[in-house]
């Protein structure tokens, strides 16, 4: 292995133990020194790679924008009805905020940071704008295809990510990080609001609950 890649290996040892001592303590409560016990190295060990946790936590964000942006810059195939598309992309969104629990943990805290920090601010706000994008370009088909309800699409992805943003945060109530209700039946609802349906398979039992989730490509 050579140096460099031995240095990234490194960091992102220390970016994921970082990142459970933030979710765990909270950012003002976690040292250096936390966070190297974490990672099983010396404070020094540690120090190398980052002077101040206010770095550190900015390299997490830097990560996590680029794994959102991986996961959410396409453009969704247009071979099925929009509403049947939002319902994939809604249902797995969801599942992506349980199966991922520190990421969702992370988003929590940095909601709690944004207020103080411009810096935090911007990165928040260029997450949502990468999602709504998506979420903007797939209800706009949908009201040309006639399955949603005419609206104002810019305004419907703001209170579509709304709802699930909010629906996120409640997780933070659960031990495990659990939705308050099924994606599915969170996705339902959403659809109805805009005048959609969900797909028939996706409705028909609740065996759905325990089969892998239909994501869009890198999702």
């Amino acid at each position: 292995m050579t140096r460099q890649r031995s240095d990234e290996w490194r960091k992102q040892q220390i970016r994921a133990a970082a990142t459970r001592c933030f979710v765990r303590r909270g950012f003002a409560a976690t040292r250096l020194l936390d966070i190297a016990r974490e990672a099983g190295l010396s404070k020094g060990g540690v120090y190398f790679h980052y002077r101040a946790k206010e770095a550190l936590f900015h390299d997490i964000l830097e990560s996590q924008l680029k794994t959102l942006e991986a996961r959410w810059s396409f453009e969704p195939v247009a071979d099925q009805p929009a509403d049947h598309t939002l319902s994939r992309l809604l249902v797995a969104h969801l599942r992506t905020v349980e199966d991922e629990p520190d990421e969702t943990r992370l988003a929590h805290l940095l909601l709690s940071m944004a207020p103080q920090d411009p810096t935090f601010r911007e990165s928040l706000d260029k997450a949502f704008r990468v999602m709504r994008a998506l979420y903007e370009g797939v209800i706009a088909r949908g009201m040309k295809e006639g399955v949603f309800t005419q609206g104002n699409a810019e305004h419907l992805s703001h209170c579509v990510l709304g709802l699930v943003q909010g629906l996120a945060s409640q997780s933070a109530t659960h031990a495990e990080g659990k939705l308050p209700i099924r994606a599915e039946d969170a996705a339902q609802t959403i659809l109805t609001m805009l005048g959609g349906k969900m797909p028939a398979m996706a409705v028909a039992s609740e065996t759905v609950a325990t089969e892998p989730a239909p994501t869009p490509p890198s999702l």
